[in-house]
């Protein structure tokens, strides 16, 4: 293998430069990378990681000691500690020990060797001080998972006590007879702890109860051995490994009929025949161990304290599933949506568990609008979907306050938002659908490229980072255009969509707010304030010149050039963004707030239409839409809730992050559509008008300045006040 010598010598440049290039430090010039990279490439060069870890000391690996990785508890949590570290810049090393003390003595051999920050262990071992005495590493960064030894320090795991006990509930419910109990080895904290619960529990009762206590290794064929004499009437186990064992057992080695299973379970809801899953959010520990770790080495305070895990516990279990037809429907009416698009798919599940038909009416916004103008004639639709910009305006006109029982769902959401998308002058007439805001969406693999940045340096002679401000977005944008950059890796570095007066106001005025603007001015009047207003449609008409312009009537054709790579950045409300999480460019997306930091709102509410006369009907839909099940449902296929319940779930946070960063950035956002004094006016017309007037400048129609004029002397008129 060359070495650096070698490649110093033939791309006739230093030691030095060389090892800046390959380790990506440095200040070297975009000439001297190209040299060095050709040269290392045409001499079969590759970096050892591990072993340039070793040379420099790296502080920034973890490892990860486990039994195996098929098992849920186990796939869950590393999957959990990887992406939470991956994300902060630190590397996970996976050991797997089979569950045997010498495999697991000879990996700490290994380990110790590897200056790790931390390590994570579901261990075999007896004592903790195997670990201690071995490792040079604070005690409390070496976290003991499920299994807690002797002199253990840091502990994690879920409450077992309570999962077990209210396994054990259920049993008394049922009132069975004969008990069986299938765990791991009883050696183990968290499986004894399990089976103590249950037997507590139920030990005031006359009951058989009878427990195997098997190794993975043997696990299988001990589950045959329930079936050995008399029949179980349910088996409890502690994990879904065991309670397969326990079916393919029956099924191989019983005539008899099938004990009912009840199992420790993944939080991930996923249906499976006659086991009762008790669910444990593996992920939510696996996330809140790995922040520990970042929590010890980026603040240098360290601690003891036990991390406990969320049990979710039985999930549906109000359900009643296959209610029978009651040939009772609901009307709703909403936009096409990924939220609509989720509903769409889980409204059988509604009709099984209440007999209630669902008939989505899908229309365009501009149809909806008319149609919440024109209520008297359109009587038939109970539940509507109201864009947030325009409940202020149609939410006494065509809605009913939501009754007491809906107003309970608000508690679920974050007081901001209920204020804007719940409440018209103090009244509760809506719960959010798909709320939203604009983010910044850009190619993180691009803006991290050492020749991309290096470039950048070279002609700007700053660093390429997210953009603050709408000069910079301007000036990264003109950098990614090969119209002005012909060496760009992109065809554009972002797009405008010009084809809807509407979406262009939301993009003029996401930068007029970033300069301080305002529509409701001191006076209480609407207007653009002017001087703000030029800086605003200078920056907009600077940007068109260099981006890619789209003729289309909504974002979809922007986040479309986004997904197939043809874009290095996007402004979009982030409702709108959920499928690219399920495209190949998923994990080269970089997230972050708009420039400014003044996105404007999005999305809707549903509120219940002034005709409908089916209150049972809408009660059952929205107990059932927004409850903590379908919420999570929603959000996986795509959706928008910001139920709180969800950001437990580590699937929905690793599958669409910005979730929880727009929830760390409270919903903070812009949407004027009130004044001061609790009078409503009508946003959409307003935004209509400001669009128009963008319009008229891009068309070369009116000079800047005129544009204004026009735009505050339709806004001095009072048409946007009256239907």
């Amino acid at each position: 293998m060359p070495t650096i010598k070698d490649i110093a010598k033939a791309a006739g440049v230093s030691h030095g430069t060389v090892s800046n290039v390959l380790n990506g430090r440095g200040n070297v010039s975009l000439e001297k990378i190209n040299l060095v990279e050709e040269a290392a490439r045409k001499m079969g060069y590759k970096i050892h990681a591990r072993a340039k870890s070793l040379r420099e000391g790296s502080t920034t690996t973890v490892s990860l000691i486990l039994p195996n990785i098929s098992s849920d508890s186990y796939n869950k949590l590393y999957i959990a500690i990887h992406s939470t570290l991956l994300r902060a810049g630190y590397t996970t090393n996976l050991y797997l020990t089979q569950d045997q003390k010498e495999n697991e003595q000879a990996l700490l051999q290994e380990i110790a060797a590897n200056r790790d920050c931390a390590v994570i262990t579901v261990s075999c071992l007896d004592d903790a001080m195997e670990y201690y005495d071995l490792l040079g590493i604070p005690r409390e960064n070496i976290i003991f998972v499920y299994r807690k030894l002797q002199n253990t320090m840091k502990f994690a795991s879920f409450n077992a006590d309570t999962s077990g006990r209210t396994i054990a509930r259920k049993i008394k419910e049922k009132a069975y007879k004969k008990i069986g109990i299938f765990t791991d080895l009883l050696q183990y904290s968290c499986d004894r702890d399990f089976r103590n619960a249950i037997m507590e529990e139920l030990s005031p009762l006359d009951l058989r109860i009878h427990t195997i206590a098997a190794a993975q290794s043997t696990a299988y064929n001990h589950a045959f051995d329930f079936f050995a004499g008399d029949a179980f009437d349910c088996i409890v186990t502690s994990d879904l490994e065991r309670a397969r064992y326990i079916k393919n057992a029956h099924f191989l080695g019983s005539t008899g009929q099938s004990p009912e299973l009840y199992s420790l379970a993944d939080s991930e809801f996923l249906t499976e025949d006659l086991i009762n899953k008790y669910h444990i959010n593996y992920q939510w520990l696996g996330k809140e161990i790995a922040e520990t770790i970042l929590r010890h080495e980026t603040t240098d305070q360290r601690d003891g304290a036990p991390i406990i895990g969320l049990n979710r516990g039985f999930m549906f279990e109000h359900q009643t599933l296959g209610h029978p037809a009651a040939n009772k429907t609901l009307n709703i009416l909403t936009i096409p949506s990924p939220t609509t698009d989720a509903l769409k798919k889980l409204a059988p599940h509604f009709k099984k568990t209440t007999g209630i038909d669902l008939r989505l009416a899908v229309y365009s916004f501009e149809e909806i609008y008319d149609i919440l103008s024109d209520i008297d004639n359109h009587k038939h639709y109970d539940i509507i979907r109201v864009d947030m910009a325009g409940l202020s305006w149609f939410a006494g006109r065509t809605l009913k306050p939501l009754s007491p029982e809906m107003q309970e769902l608000l508690t679920n959401y974050p007081s901001q938002l209920i204020e804007r998308y719940a409440y018209v002058n103090e009244i509760p007439y809506a719960v959010p659908f798909d709320p939203s805001i604009q983010m910044l969406f850009y190619r993180k693999d691009i803006f991290e490229d050492t020749k991309v940045r290096r470039m950048f340096y070279e002609q700007y002679k700053a660093e390429l980072r997210t953009p603050s401000d709408f000069d910079a977005f301007n000036r990264i944008s003109a950098f990614f255009s090969r119209a002005s950059n012909p060496e760009s890796p992109l065809s554009h570095g972002s797009c405008v969509t010009t084809g809807n007066s509407e979406i262009i106001a939301s993009e003029f005025l996401v930068r007029y707010y970033a300069e301080g603007g305002h529509l409701i001015q001191e006076d209480n009047k609407l207007a653009l304030s002017k001087e703000i207003a030029m800086d605003a449609f200078h920056s907009y008409i600077d940007h068109l010149s260099i981006a890619r312009n789209l003729p289309a009537k909504w974002w979809d054709e922007s986040i479309s050039l986004f997904e197939d790579g043809q874009i290095a950045m996007l402004i979009v409300y982030m409702n709108l963004f959920s499928n690219i999480a399920h495209s190949e460019i998923s994990p080269l997306v970089g997230f972050a707030e708009v420039p400014g930091q003044q996105p404007l709102l999005g999305g809707g509410s549903l509120g219940v239409s002034k005709y409908c006369r089916k209150d049972d009907e809408v009660s059952a839909f929205f107990r059932w839409f927004y409850g903590h099940e379908i919420a999570e449902q929603v959000t996986l296929l795509g959706g928008a809730s910001v139920n709180d319940f969800i950001y437990s779930n580590q699937n929905v946070m690793h599958q669409y992050p910005w979730l929880k960063f727009a929830k760390d950035l409270e919903y903070r956002g812009v949407r004027e559509s009130a004044f001061p004094t609790g009078h409503n006016f009508n946003l959409r017309k307003v935004e209509k008008i400001i669009g128009l007037g963008v319009k008229n400048v891009m068309n070369q129609m009116m000079s800047v300045e005129e544009a204004i004029d026009y735009i505050n002397a339709r806004l001095s008129d009072k048409e946007f006040l009256a239907l």
